[in-house]
């Protein structure tokens, strides 16, 4: 399973977005290739002789994308956004995620990387199936202890890649 990584800059403006991905498609697949959105923004290239997956990721100053020949999801964080933030990761645990995965983030009296951890696997899975958030009730990263490497048959794991700066993000993938 070929995956192609392209780490890119990220933009407030989704129009730069979108071009900087489709700049990064056709430069590497050639001119054919075309990055087109859902009405649900959910990206999809056409143009290529075999079928391209992709799943794109904005976080912090990067946009990460990631093309597999398989579907495939993503998902990262800028750290440095939880770090020091009053955000109730409990109370947003205890809402989207199940009782397990709340568990988990529950006993790690505060640690923000849990909860982190946790989203972002959960993301890059739906990411990788097709759907969203409202789906996040319905399946375990994580037992309460540790992370699941499948749901479904479809492996979910950490992403380390390395750039400026990585140290600073979380990454998790999905795919088959």
């Amino acid at each position: 399973m070929e995956l192609k990584t392209f780490i890119l800059a990220n933009s407030a403006d989704k129009a730069e977005r979108h071009a900087a991905v489709n700049a990064a498609v056709k430069g590497y697949y050639g001119d054919a290739a075309n990055v087109e959105y859902s009405s649900q923004g959910v990206p999809s290239i056409t143009g290529t002789e075999v079928q391209k997956y992709i799943s794109i990721t904005t976080c912090g100053n990067i946009m990460l994308c990631v093309v597999c020949s398989q579907p495939v999801g993503i998902d990262g964080e800028y750290l440095p956004r939880y770090k020091d933030s009053k955000m109730d990761y409990q109370g947003i645990a205890e809402r989207f995620l199940s009782d397990d995965e709340a568990e988990f983030i529950r006993k790690g009296d505060g640690d923000y990387e849990r909860f982190v951890k946790v989203w972002t696997r959960k993301e890059a899975y739906v990411k990788c199936i097709g759907k969203g958030v409202a789906q996040f009730p319905q399946f375990n990263v994580c037992d309460g202890e540790k992370f699941v490497g499948k749901i479904g048959g479809v492996t979910i794991k950490k992403f380390s890649i390395k750039f400026d700066g990585s140290d600073d993000y979380m990454f998790a993938i999905a795919g088959v």
